[in-house]
């Protein structure tokens, strides 16, 4: 083998073993970027574990997940409040509370929770911001209900089907949509799909604009039947202020303008299913009436009765009386979701657990939290998933 024949073969080694390091490089930084990237795609926010953030970049629209939800047989059988108002500023925001008693485990009643804030942004579909209640991925699983999904040993597959688990939300359009329960009376047929409700949130938040098109949505699209998400009603509300609850009861859709729901029927006035518990009537009945005595709220009979009440009474101190609009600063409907607020000393307005309070601004697309009743420190997110100031 002659000088130049050495000299090609050296070339070509090195230029093999120049290639495996710059292979090997690109490796080494793309797995630096991944894990940076994990690791601002799924994070704690509060000092106690009760808040997390996640960017949820997979698709939740793949068969299987969807199978997996229409399957299931584990029934969200929540309490909640909402109503709408608009700020000092004339922007339309919605405000929600989320109840629910989660326990550690059997042995262990200690309430507990787990709420993820959830940046959605599918492909052809509009981006959302909105909260889950992680706990609905997998009830029995102890990372959940130990708040620990930061510890050695959490998968994060436990969390594909996070999406539809949103409690309340908004997407880049300014639509707000929240689900509520509702209490089934003696008659009455029960949602075929146990997480229907939830499953048609996500798709509104998803594909909707405005109030009209989430109105359409719960009519018309091609999954959820009426009798799929019964036993929930939505309160959904728009960027123009629009603002409605939309509920189906034994495959019968309505649609009511109210500007406050719980969980009880709007669209009937179910007073004569008052029934008793404990040997007590469960709820004691109040009209609202304007001044000419016409009745301001069509009121069903049930869960939540007292918390619409409370509710209902505030708005009032801020509605005009020419255009029927309420106006309050953000602080001041802070209060009155604080005023519903459930845990087991608040007998009055139920014996739940509100796992979380959130204020929406519908013009800014916006979301402010407030975990497991800690008024002291609130967390706010953009559309995109950016924090707030």
């Amino acid at each position: 083998m002659n000088i130049n024949e050495k000299i090609k073969r050296s070339d070509r080694f090195y230029k093999i073993c120049l290639s495996y390091m710059i292979l090997w490089f690109l490796i080494c930084v793309g797995f630096i970027i991944y894990s940076i990237e994990s690791r601002n795609d799924f994070r704690r926010l509060d000092r106690e574990g009760y808040l997390y953030y996640m960017n949820y970049t997979g698709d939740y629209y793949k068969p299987e997940i969807i199978n997996a939800l229409i399957s299931s047989d584990e029934n969200i059988n929540h309490g909640c409040s909402a109503f709408f108002t608009r700020n000092l500023q004339g922007d339309p925001i919605s405000a929600h509370n989320y109840d629910y008693p989660h326990r550690i485990s059997k042995d262990d009643q200690t309430l507990t929770g787990l709420n993820i804030i959830l940046h959605c942004k599918p492909s052809g579909k509009y981006e959302s911001i909105a909260v889950a209640d992680a706990i609905w991925c997998d009830p029995d699983n102890k990372f959940l209900r130990a708040k620990g999904p930061s510890k050695s040993g959490f998968d994060m597959k436990i969390l594909d089907t996070l999406p539809y688990e949103c409690m309340d939300g908004i997407n880049e359009k300014g639509l707000f949509a929240a689900i509520m329960r509702v209490d089934i009376k003696s008659g009455d047929h029960p949602a075929k799909i146990p997480a229907g409700s939830s499953i048609l949130l996500r798709y509104i938040l998803d594909d909707c604009a405005n109030v009209y098109e989430a109105i359409n949505k719960a009519f018309s699209n091609k999954i959820l039947s009426p009798e799929d998400w019964q036993n929930e009603h939505l309160f959904v509300s728009d960027s123009i202020g629009n603002h409605a609850v939309i509920e189906s009861r034994n495959n019968i859709i309505s649609v009511i303008s109210s500007d406050i729901a719980t969980n009880f029927y709007l669209a009937y006035d179910d007073i004569e299913d008052s029934y008793y518990k404990n040997g007590n009537l469960r709820e004691k009945a109040k009209l609202f009436t304007d001044k000419t005595g016409k009745s301001i709220y069509k009121f069903g009979y049930g869960h939540g009765y007292n918390r619409f009440i409370t509710i209902a009474s505030q708005l009032e101190r801020f509605r005009d009386n020419q255009t029927g609009v309420t106006q309050m600063s953000e602080s001041a409907a802070l209060v009155i979701l604080q005023s519903v607020a459930q845990n087991p000393m608040t007998k009055p307005t139920g014996i739940s657990m509100t796992q979380y309070s959130a204020i929406y601004n519908n013009r800014q697309k916006t979301l402010t939290v407030w975990p497991f009743q800690n008024y002291e420190k609130a967390y706010k997110f953009d559309v995109t998933g950016k924090k707030s100031k």
